[in-house]
């Protein structure tokens, strides 16, 4: 068994989607690490520049949970 954190878990409904999805990170220089057939995993501080790099191309990931920063200034609004 293995634990890893500050990951982000990218996981396409199917392999055909993954690789469309790695085609549009192609510009970004990532540390991906195929996880399956049809999911990657790469440093949670490069999940802000894969969901930019993704909704530039029209693509909106569903996302689970947040960043630190992010949860961060959540509990700063309320």
């Amino acid at each position: 068994m293995s634990l890893h954190l500050h990951v982000s878990v990218l996981h396409c409904d199917s392999v055909a989607t993954l690789e469309e999805t790695l085609r549009h990170l192609s510009d970004l220089e990532l540390h991906i690490v195929r996880l399956g057939a049809a999911s990657i995993g790469f440093p949670a501080t490069e999940f802000h520049a894969v969901r930019h790099a993704l909704e530039a191309q029209a693509c909106y990931p569903k996302i689970i949970g947040l960043p630190k920063r992010e949860l961060e200034s959540e509990e700063q609004d309320t």
